[in-house]
Formats: structure tokens, sequence, C-alpha cells
């Protein structure tokens, strides 16, 4: 992980995810709701204790990032979080051979990064992981996307009772919900960088998957591949078979979600935001900080334990 100089970013006080938030999700979102007995199932899996089950596991086998452990990327996420204007997340780093990060829980989200996403990715391109990230919490997608990574990767992936358990309308709505929700914090992650090149080369070394081969690589070449993917629609039994297997996948195309941030980089709403012009959110509710009670460090209220002394701090 190479290091980045220090830049000056715009911060957005405020800030309201409807700002970022792209129409696609919104929509998805909507027809989600509408699907019978996902309330129930929602239930359900609150019952589960999941969200427990993952940090008792994190706390064991993962590394708690924080001002005194992993101090430098601590420093990228805390800008990234300030960039945003919302209280950090409980951060993890997790031994874990796949170039990933995701985003679980319902009451007090965390984030878990992988160490291979870490080994590939300079600290700018890591800050722009964490900003998608931390959009996601921001944009109120945890709850939903918890119950997708559950139903779709643990039960369906490695115990294989998705499909007993959760019906077919559940599964593909919140696939597409799933899909969709990824390019809202795309252009989180494009707040937070505030330069579409880095995004652009994130994604594209995302798809690739190699920093030995990083530097043969050229951005504009991999945005024209996208239209040469897209020039397959020509055929019917094209469309179908594209169809056939983006609909099994938990995340856009990349060479999709880099069209998709170019544009939206382009646009007049992204420029907006980045003149102080934008939706702004009622803290009224959601200002205060909390204290722990074992050392009286100041805590966001999502976190689940104290990152000066490391005890729980549940209330």
């Amino acid at each position: 992980m190479s290091t980045v100089n220090e830049t000056t970013r715009r911060r957005f006080p405020r800030l309201s995810s409807t700002a970022f938030e792209h129409p696609a999700d919104r929509a998805a979102l909507e027809a989600l709701r509408k699907v019978p007995v996902l309330d129930t199932v929602l239930k359900k899996f609150m019952e589960l204790g999941v969200e427990r089950m993952f940090r008792i596991m994190l706390m064991g086998q993962a590394i708690h990032v924080t001002t005194k452990q992993c101090h430098k990327i601590h420093r990228l996420f805390k800008e990234a979080c300030d960039i945003l204007d919302m209280h950090e997340p409980d951060l993890f780093l997790m031994n874990h051979f796949t170039v990933n990060a995701w985003t679980f829980g319902a009451e007090r989200p965390f984030i878990v990064m992988h160490s291979e996403l870490v080994d590939l990715l300079t600290e700018e391109e890591l800050m722009g992981v964490l900003g998608h990230e931390l959009g996601h919490v921001k944009a109120g997608h945890v709850l939903y996307r918890s119950l997708a990574y559950f139903l779709l990767d643990i039960l369906g992936k490695y115990i294989g009772l998705a499909g007993p358990l959760v019906s077919m309308a559940i599964m593909m709505s919140l696939s597409d919900w799933a899909r969709k929700a990824e390019l809202t914090a795309d252009r989180a992650e494009l707040l937070v960088l505030q330069d579409v090149d880095t995004c652009i080369n994130l994604h594209m070394k995302l798809a690739g998957g190699s920093k030995t081969v990083y530097e043969q690589t050229d951005a504009k070449e991999f945005l024209r591949q996208g239209g040469s993917y897209e020039d397959f629609d020509y055929s019917t039994l094209n469309k179908f078979y594209k169809l056939m297997y983006e609909m099994r996948l938990s995340h856009p195309l990349p060479i999709y979600r880099a069209k998709e941030i170019k544009q939206w980089s382009e646009g007049g709403q992204y420029k907006e935001i980045m003149a102080g012009r934008y939706p702004t959110e009622d803290r009224s509710e959601t200002d205060g900080l909390r204290e722990c009670q074992h050392c009286g460090a100041k805590l966001s209220p999502s976190f689940f334990f104290c990152p000066d002394c490391g005890k729980s701090s549940r209330v």
C-alpha cells in the first residue's frame, strides 16, 4: 500500500444521502419493499442475532482498526468520515485471500476490509473503498445489504439453504437492489476522493486483480471496453446471455461502474455538491456522541467497542 500525499479535500457538512442517491437504487428499493413476506424475513433475520455473531467472530480473528491500531488506515478512514460528515463505524482488517470489503449490521454497522484488498491498493484507492462502504452506511443500505449478504452468500453459497428457506422473489429482488445500491455507494466513493480518474483506476484494478501489470493498463481503454461490452446487444441471444450472467452477481460489472461514475462526475448533480449546494439532513436527533463508561472517551453512536480502551461500549 503506497502513500498518498496529503491533500485538502472538501467537506460536506450535514450531507444527506439523497444528494448522491442513484435513481436506480431508489426504484429497486421501492420494488423490494413490495415483495410479500419480506418484513417477516427481516424480523427473523434480526431475531437470529447474526450481527452479534459476526462481531464476536471479528473481535476474535480480525484486527480492530483504531487510532492505536493500523493508524495509517484509521487516518484515511477518519478523513473519509469527516468528508461525508458521519460518525465512524467500527472498522476491521481481516486476513482473507479475496479482494473485497463489506459492510454488515443493522443496529451498529461495521466495515470489514480483506488483507488482499489492502495489499493491492494505494492509500488513495483504499480511501475510495472506505468512502464506498461508508456510502452504504450513510444511505441506509446496511439492513437490506446484511440480509442479502447472509441469504445469498452465507446460506446460499456455503450452507446451501437459501433456496429452501427463501422464496425466489425475495432472492431476485434482493440481488437486483444490491447491485443498484452499489451505484449509490460508488458516488460516495467519488465524493470522498474527489478525483474521478482514481475512481476509474480503482475499478480497473479490482477488475484485473493484479498490481504487477497495473502500470501496463490504461483507463481510457478500460472505458472503451465498456462500449464493446454494450455492442453485444445487437443480438437478442447475446442480451439473454448477459441477463443470465448479470442477474447472479452481487455487484454491477466493473466496466459499467466505471462508466457510471465517469458520467456522474461530468453531470450537474456532482458539480452542485462540490460547490456546496446539496440536500442536508436534520441532525436534531443524531448529533450527540456517547461517553465510554470505562474511560470517558467520546464515542460515535455506532461504536460497539471503545477505540481508546477497547472495552465494550454497550449501553
